[in-house]
């Protein structure tokens, strides 16, 4: 126990010196999933690992070596807390208590609450809101694009939504052009993470501008109109909220009961914030389809 101990302190002297996290990288950690794999990874005890291995398990795609690194991990996890040093990370990601499939279950459990409360408003928005009003298409398309885009395609046409609302109702040829540049940079932007390069930096960087483009346009139009459109109170709140919350991600700590981290957090709270913002769309869709019949 004390060799095992000593190695530990060592590895923790040395992390930021070494590649991968450092439970990972930990000995105790890489001889436990070598001995694991070599006893029960093939042959007959690969077949009788099968055999028990839930149908969920074997559908999400959990393999043996999966198995051995997850039991491995908690191992070496169990050792850091009895020598009382912190939690540490194994290949990049805080340890995790499993349920059923899901490596991650509270931020699993966030995401599908999130694309609830986004169908749910979306459900009401069609019910409330004609298909005549002015945003109607705008508004459906970019609901229909938080649940099945990444990020950047939903930062991207909430830009388009509000040059749609500030400028294309009056110009709509300026919104189609603006629409086609806003496609071509997103083409550029997939085709060189996918063809070229993956670079972590170039993806935040090009997330960051265009969320701070998204961000400083939407405010300006909310200030600009905050007297004659009260509801815009909500699109501003909105915007802030989204922004102050998106610190949480920042936030770097193991999981609270194994569970819940500062992801999961993130997802959890901006429930809400899906709500109020179809709420805003709502109100804003009905002014201008009021607006519209008095023209």
């Amino acid at each position: 126990m004390a060799g095992r101990a000593a190695r530990l302190v060592l590895l923790a002297g040395v992390a930021t010196l070494a590649s991968g996290s450092q439970g990972d990288r930990e000995p105790v950690y890489r001889d436990c999933v070598l001995r694991c794999e070599e006893r029960n990874c093939s042959g007959d005890a690969l077949k009788h690992f099968r055999s028990r291995q839930p149908i969920y398990m074997s559908l999400a795609g959990w393999t043996c070596q999966d198995d051995c690194k997850y039991e491995c991990m908690w191992v070496t996890v169990g050792l850091y807390l009895q020598e009382g040093h912190k939690v540490p990370q194994f290949h990049g990601k805080w340890p995790f208590s499993r349920f059923l499939f899901f490596q991650e279950p509270a931020s699993a459990v966030a995401s599908f609450l999130n694309g609830l409360a986004s169908l749910v408003m979306l459900c009401r928005y069609r019910t409330f809101v004609p298909a005549s009003s002015p945003m109607y298409p705008t508004c459906m398309a970019f609901a229909w694009k938080m649940d099945y885009f990444c990020a950047s395609t939903v930062i991207l046409h909430s830009i388009y939504l509000c040059c749609v609302r500030t400028v294309g109702l009056q110009r709509p040829t300026v919104a189609s052009a603006f629409r086609a540049l806003l496609l071509l940079m997103l083409t550029a932007h997939v085709s060189y993470l996918s063809l070229v390069r993956f670079d972590y930096g170039y993806n935040l960087a090009a997330n960051v501008a265009i969320g701070l483009v998204n961000v400083v346009w939407w405010l300006a139009w909310c200030w600009w109109n905050r007297q004659q459109l009260p509801h815009v109170r909500k699109c501003m709140a909105v915007v802030l909220l989204l922004q102050g919350l998106s610190l949480l991600e920042l936030l770097d700590f193991p999981p609270l009961f194994w569970v819940l981290d500062a992801h999961a957090i993130w997802h959890i709270s901006t429930i809400p914030v899906h709500v109020l913002f179809f709420s805003f769309l709502e109100e804003d869709s009905l002014y201008l389809l009021k607006e519209s019949k008095l023209d």
